[in-house]
């Protein structure tokens, strides 16, 4: 079998001396929706920045496309097609949203720019129409569609999404859902850290059950949402 598109495997790592990951692995293929889901303190945005780059390993190893790279810098993992949207302090506020998203193409020398921005108004309609305003202004929801859409700026091939629909109401949820699913069917790989669970897993092409930083379950989404042991435990029965 190939390997996953991206991998970040057996990583062990934490802060200072306490290891919070144990032998944790994470895996996404192209145009694929995984979702990492788990109790709070779970290790799961851990887990999303040991595979940005933002956490060193003490043991494992990171890939994409088959090369290694778990010594890079998350910078470098952004030139090498990585996209990542933290869940808070990921807009600049006083910036207008197209600002922000002129910032998001900081790292690009071609001139499609402007096509690219085109597409993530055609993904995200009110961003188009409230472009000229400063993104501080907008919805809790409106402004996860600017920090998706500034990542999405880079032309990333996997796109890393950490708690995107913390905050939000429901309709909103399933609305930023929606573009997910779009996004990922236009061949970009999303891994995604949710805290609404069972909506996640019911769109996630493939889901990780994370306990105090050790996968406790791995399977497809529809596995994970059939199998009583998951339901119980971390979906409220």
């Amino acid at each position: 079998m190939s390997a996953p598109f991206l991998i970040g495997e057996a990583m062990t790592g934490g802060y200072g001396p306490v290891d919070i990951l144990h032998s944790c692995t994470l895996s996404v293929e192209k145009g694929e929706i995984a979702v990492i889901v788990g109790p709070n303190g779970a290790g799961k945005s851990t887990a999303m920045k040991a595979v940005f780059g933002m956490l060193p390993l003490r043991q494992g190893t990171v890939r994409l496309d088959g090369e290694d790279i778990t010594r890079l810098s998350p910078q470098a993992r952004v030139r090498k097609g990585m996209g990542f949207v933290p869940q808070t302090h990921n807009i600049f506020t006083s910036m207008t949203v197209e600002e922000n998203l002129e910032m998001g193409a900081f790292i690009r020398q071609d001139a499609a720019i402007r096509d690219t921005m085109a597409q993530i108004y055609d993904l995200f309609p009110i961003l188009k129409q409230k472009r000229n305003q400063p993104a501080g202004e907008l919805s809790g929801g409106q402004r996860q569609q600017v920090a998706v859409g500034r990542a999405l700026m880079t032309r990333p091939k996997v796109l890393m999404l950490d708690e995107p629909t913390a905050g939000v109401s429901p309709i909103v949820m399933d609305e930023l859902f929606d573009r997910i699913i779009e996004i990922a069917r236009s061949g970009i790989s999303i891994l995604m850290v949710e805290q609404n669970a069972r909506q996640a897993l019911e769109i996630a092409d493939k889901g990780f059950v994370l306990v105090q930083g050790s996968n406790r379950y791995t399977d497809t989404g529809a596995a994970l949402l059939a199998d009583p042991e998951v339901r119980k435990s971390f979906l409220g029965g």
